[in-house]
């Protein structure tokens, strides 16, 4: 079943993956929880209509207007990736991840996660993804980085140094262009991907 399927009872719109919510005009959303999890005082948003109310927790978006951008189709890992430099892909090939799909969409994947690992409240690192929480490597969080920068990127699973060390943040972010990232959909896109892979992983038998 397909991302949208999950809400619209299998009538999904064919092509349409999710939805990124900014500031703009008034707009009717339909939201699926897949994609929107964590989403709270829904009914308390004047001017959102959302279908399937008790499917959908809603996300810290403002209770203002709002218009609704669809990301009718996700781009690959070798599209986004043809316009990267050689340092960009450098720092993907020596974190020594794997492509793979997560919810219908293109990701570079992390192969080096100790799902059993426990965090210091002794949650280990598959209970976290199943809340929707990023596991963590050396007690820091894997953090989840759009190839491209746009939100139709595929995203790929890095660590906080690989994301952010010296010299990686200016060869993975154009410094010089606004940023193009929701960051109230990109939260969303954050619990929805670790929830996914959870699941794949307890069903490719990794743990349980």
């Amino acid at each position: 079943m397909s991302v949208l399927a999950t809400i619209f009872g299998g009538a999904a719109t064919e092509g349409v993956k999710t939805a990124a919510i900014t500031e703009g005009t008034r707009a009717t959303v339909i939201t699926p929880e897949i994609v929107y999890g964590n989403l709270e005082s829904t009914m308390a948003m004047p001017n959102l209509e959302v279908s399937n109310l008790d499917k959908v927790e809603a996300t810290k978006i403002s209770a203002e207007t709002v218009n609704v951008e669809l990301v009718e189709r996700y781009k690959t890992v070798d599209e986004a990736l043809k316009g990267a430099s050689e340092a960009e892909k450098a720092i993907y090939e020596e974190a020594g991840l794997e492509k793979t799909l997560v919810n219908e969409r293109e990701v570079l994947a992390r192969t080096d996660i100790d799902y059993e690992a426990k965090d210091k409240f002794g949650q280990t690192n598959l209970e976290r993804m199943e809340q929707g929480l990023a596991p963590e490597i050396d007690g820091k969080k894997v953090e989840l980085h759009h190839i491209g920068q746009e939100m139709d990127s595929p995203l790929a699973e890095l660590t906080r140094p690989e994301h952010r060390g010296e010299g990686n943040y200016s060869i993975l972010h154009d410094v010089d262009k606004e940023s193009t990232i929701n960051r109230n959909a990109f939260n969303a896109e954050k619990e929805a991907h670790w929830k996914a892979r959870a699941e794949q992983i307890k069903t490719a038998g990794g743990t349980s």
